[in-house]
């Protein structure tokens, strides 16, 4: 089944894509929602797991993608589930989009962080409050772009019913988290009022991964 629409979060996950590494093992979407992230990244993984705390998104999420083999979808909340269902680093690619703000970003990226298996990566793409005269601008710089790009990809939108949540951190608390949790990871601010965080976990992959553009 064809999961096809655009919104600002649909928009960055090719670079999601582009920065996962090589054909890693086993890749967790936090958050996964109607699970097309999941779905594009059993294209490059072996085996991919989409968790949801939601159980209509996951009935949905396996519907739409019961023709793709290498995933499956786990309801539940991630904190519960550590070390269970979900174990001690065990992953070789964690993706969150839009869903970090959602669980408490603190505590979200360490979780996310005890989750990867060292030289792992963690790939989130999150939103952030406005704070400063920069980041009203930003704001508004976003809404156009995203409306322009919205327009341009035809008005369809996700499916209703996905929980909204106003974001936890401002901008620059979000980067100050990142650095003192993740050191060596690269954050960025996006123009579709995201924010970009890429983290590879030290130690010894599994494999040789491929460093991305970023």
């Amino acid at each position: 089944m064809e999961i096809d629409y655009w919104n600002p979060n649909v928009h960055y996950h090719p670079w999601i894509l582009d920065s996962i590494g090589d054909h890693p093992r086993q890749a967790l979407d936090i958050g996964c929602g109607d699970g097309r992230l999941v779905r594009a990244l059993a294209d490059r993984a072996r085996h991919v797991t989409g968790l949801d705390s939601s159980a209509a998104m996951v009935e949905h999420a396996r519907s739409a993608n019961r023709d793709v083999a290498n995933a499956d979808f786990v309801e539940g909340d991630v904190f519960d589930l550590v070390g269970t269902a979900l174990p001690h680093e065990h992953y070789d690619v964690i993706t969150m989009v839009a869903v970090a703000h959602h669980l408490g970003t603190d505590r979200a990226i360490r979780t996310a962080a005890s989750l990867l298996a060292p030289g792992g990566r963690l790939v989130v793409v999150g939103l952030a409050a406005p704070r400063s005269a920069v980041d009203w601008l930003a704001l508004v710089a976003a809404l156009l772009a995203i409306r322009r790009e919205a327009k341009r990809h035809g008005g369809k939108r996700a499916q209703d019913g996905l929980p909204v949540a106003e974001p936890d951190m401002t901008w620059s608390q979000v980067r100050h988290t990142a650095h003192l949790l993740l050191p060596g990871s690269r954050w960025r601010r996006r123009l579709m009022w995201r924010y970009s965080l890429l983290w590879e976990k030290p130690g010894a992959p599994a494999r040789k991964h491929t460093a991305p553009d970023f």
